[in-house]
């Protein structure tokens, strides 16, 4: 038969169990949760500095991040060609034979070559202007109102060797490479139109189609752990139920260390 001594006493071992279980998921779940905490932090903190230093405008095309959101390269699978030159717009650039123009363009509505001015040159036609580049690329100049009689260019074709272009009320023709203009006849026209490019133009092309996202919506998905799908957003809960475990076993460990401490006093 168990005495009353010894009852009285198991209450004493099972607090005693109960701390060391505390005491070792509490150092368990700190560990695990020391990292996950100093980059919430880091985030939050760069998240809230995000309007001073720009993050909020700013964006990225890292392939780590971008691949995250399921977002791939896509190269444009349409451009203009005229004799042995490429035209393709993609993203905010319009390249040539698969590089970028240094020069702002608008959206291409088409390209032909013509010497009609003296010299071969690649005319680029736009909704507002024509742009004429030289063999390599680079720009000779640009043709816009008043010089350009066209208030929106719909489409840019040749008849021989003089240029031609469409606008909503008249097609005029320029036999001189640009600078003066006249009613377009009945002559027969050839017009640039978009052909699909190659694998090869394609493939280019690629490294400059990287889609791009805002900083500030990664640093806000990547602190929320939303980035990661479902599983980050669990993390993340799990992180922060830890820290109230943490919270809650660390206090009941000071109140208990606290009355020990009286009790020996006492004593």
């Amino acid at each position: 038969m168990t005495s009353p001594t010894a009852a009285a006493a198991n209450p004493v071992p099972a607090r005693r169990n109960l701390s060391v279980f505390l005491r070792t998921w509490h150092k368990r779940a700190g560990l695990f949760a020391f990292a996950f905490m100093i980059w919430l932090g880091a985030s939050g903190f760069l998240i809230n500095q995000s309007a001073e230093w720009g993050y909020d405008t700013a964006r990225i095309d890292w392939p780590v991040i971008t691949s995250l959101y399921g977002m791939r390269a896509s190269p444009p699978r349409e451009g203009f060609t005229a004799g042995d030159a490429w035209l393709a717009r993609g993203g905010d650039d319009v390249f040539l034979n698969g590089a970028p123009i240094d020069y702002p363009v608008g959206e291409p509505v088409g390209m032909i070559r013509s010497d009609a001015s003296g010299q071969t040159l690649l005319y680029i036609a736009t909704r507002e202007s024509l742009l004429l580049l030289q063999r390599d690329g680079s720009v000779y100049d640009e043709l816009t109102p008043p010089i350009l009689p066209v208030r929106e260019v719909r489409a840019i074709g040749t008849t021989g060797n003089a240029i031609v272009v469409e606008g909503a009320q008249d097609t005029l023709v320029s036999t001189d490479g640009g600078l003066r203009w006249n009613a377009m006849g009945n002559r027969d026209v050839q017009w640039s139109t978009s052909s699909t490019l190659s694998a090869a133009q394609r493939d280019m092309l690629a490294p400059y189609s990287m889609p791009s996202l805002p900083l500030e919506r990664a640093l806000l998905d990547l602190h929320s752990g939303q980035i990661f799908g479902d599983a980050g957003t669990w993390v993340v809960n799990i992180v922060g139920l830890m820290s109230i475990w943490l919270g809650i076993s660390g206090l009941w460990m000071t109140l208990r260390l606290q009355r020990q401490q009286k009790r020996r006093a006492k004593a």
